[in-house]
C-alpha cells in the first residue's frame, strides 16, 4: 500500500535501534494490519516520542512514504499504558510476537486488531491468564485463515470415551487404541469443553496449550519464540 496514513490507531508490536538516533518499529495498526516504520531521531535526549513509544500504549500515528517501509511523522497516546506485570507482561509480549511472526505486512484486519485490544484489556485486569491466551490463540488462528475445526466436539455426549490424535494438516483423527500414548492423544470430553471454551479445569488448559502449541508450531517454524524462554525462566 502506498500513500501517506493519517489518524490510524495503532500499537507498538516490537522496535529495535535504527542508526545513530532512530528506531525501526513494528506497528500493529487497526485498518492497516502490521505495519513497519522509521521513527527518526526518537532516542535523541531532545526528542518528545521516545517515551511514548513503548508496547501495550493505545497510540494514533501518521506515517509517510509509498514504499514499505513507512516513516512516522506524528504520534500520540490515546490513553495511557496498560499496566502488566510479570506473568501478565510475559503474555502480552508472546501476543506480541505470534503477531509479529505471523500478520503479513500491510494486510489489515479490523478484527485481528479488536481481538488483540480485547485481550490485552483483559489482561490488565485479571491474574488468571491461561483462559485470556488460549481464546486469544484460537481466535488468531481462525482469523489468518488456519483455524482448528472443532465441529466434532459440538456434542459433549457423542464419543464420550472417544481420544483423538491432531495435527495441523489433517485435524482430528480418532484413535481406536491409545494404551501406551494417552499422553500424545486428546480425550473427547476435554476436547468439548476447549471448543465451548471452559477453561475452568486445570486439565482442559493442559490439553489446550498442548494443541495450540502443535497448531501454531505448522506456520511459526522451527525458531523458537523468545517469549516462551521468557516464561520458561520465570516459572
Amino acid at each position: 500500500m502506498s500513500g501517506p496514513i493519517r489518524s490510524q490507531a495503532a500499537y507498538l508490536l516490537h522496535s529495535r535501534p535504527f542508526r545513530d538516533s532512530s528506531l525501526l518499529l513494528d506497528l500493529l495498526t487497526r485498518d492497516h494490519g502490521r505495519i513497519s516504520a522509521i521513527a527518526r531521531g526518537v532516542r535523541s535526549a531532545k526528542s518528545k516520542n521516545k517515551a511514548l513509544l513503548q508496547s501495550f500504549v493505545p497510540l494514533q500515528v501518521n506515517l509517510s512514504g509509498k514504499s514499505e517501509l513507512k516513516t512516522l511523522t506524528q504520534v500520540e497516546a490515546l490513553s495511557g499504558p496498560l499496566v502488566l506485570r510479570q506473568r501478565n507482561l510475559f503474555a502480552a509480549l508472546y501476543m506480541n510476537e505470534l503477531l509479529s511472526r505471523l500478520l503479513h505486512r500491510q494486510e489489515g484486519d479490523v478484527d485481528i486488531f479488536s481481538l488483540y485490544e480485547s485481550a490485552l484489556a483483559q489482561l490488565s485486569s485479571t491474574d488468571v491468564i491461561e483462559p485470556v491466551l488460549r481464546c486469544f490463540e484460537i481466535d488468531l488462528l481462525e482469523l489468518l485463515g488456519y483455524g482448528i475445526d472443532f465441529s466434532l466436539f459440538a456434542d459433549d455426549e457423542l464419543a464420550e470415551h472417544a481420544y483423538y490424535h491432531f495435527s495441523a494438516e489433517h485435524g482430528f483423527e480418532p484413535i481406536q487404541n491409545p494404551d501406551g500414548g494417552r499422553e500424545k492423544y486428546y480425550p473427547h470430553t476435554e476436547l468439548c469443553k476447549i471448543y465451548s471454551r471452559e477453561f475452568s479445569d486445570i486439565s482442559t488448559l493442559k490439553f489446550a496449550k498442548r494443541l495450540l502449541r502443535t497448531a501454531f508450531a505448522a506456520h511459526l517454524g522451527d525458531r523458537e519464540l523468545s517469549s516462551r524462554q521468557l516464561f520458561r525462566k520465570n516459572n
